[in-house]
């Protein structure tokens, strides 16, 4: 009788634990993934139509938002990215893929590869992207290149 007993409140103890769950949603993390993978996608186009999506582009970031490029610039505000990008896109076109993505909290560090009009040689650059991403948009931009590598890209060949 007393097996019967444990048996009753074992499976009741079960039934009421599985009713009790929440309903299973997407991990938070999922939502970053894919903002920093449309992200790439959206500035990709940008680059390559001369900033015709630069709208699109835009609601990527909060209006206060940083985005600074390690060695090179900083611009604060978006309307100071938004221009950064116009000008961008009438020096180069661009193609990045994306090789991996790690999400800490509010996080994500995008590691990529890629490829510009301005590359005289062959090869792709190694970047890297860290985003600050506050209520769904982009805080914080920064993005780190290997100047040696990029200025090899860019060098005529056997120099």
């Amino acid at each position: 009788m007393k097996h019967f007993f444990f048996s009753i409140l074992l499976i009741v103890g079960l039934t009421s634990g599985v009713l009790a769950q929440q309903e299973i949603v997407p991990a938070a993390s999922t939502a970053l993934y894919e903002l920093v993978l449309e992200y790439n996608d959206v500035l990709d186009t940008c680059t390559r139509t001369g900033c015709t999506n630069i709208d699109e582009l835009m609601e990527f970031f909060t209006d206060d938002a940083v985005r600074t490029f390690v060695g090179r610039a900083t611009q604060v505000g978006k309307e100071a990215i938004r221009n950064s990008y116009l000008q961008r896109a009438q020096r180069l076109q661009q193609v990045v893929e994306v090789k991996g993505i790690d999400v800490w909290g509010d996080l994500v560090v995008c590691r990529l590869e890629r490829r510009d009009t301005t590359h005289t040689r062959t090869g792709m650059e190694h970047h890297v992207r860290v985003f600050l991403v506050k209520g769904g948009k982009i805080k914080q931009l920064v993005i780190v290149v290997d100047p040696e590598e990029d200025a090899r890209l860019r060098s005529a060949e056997g120099s």
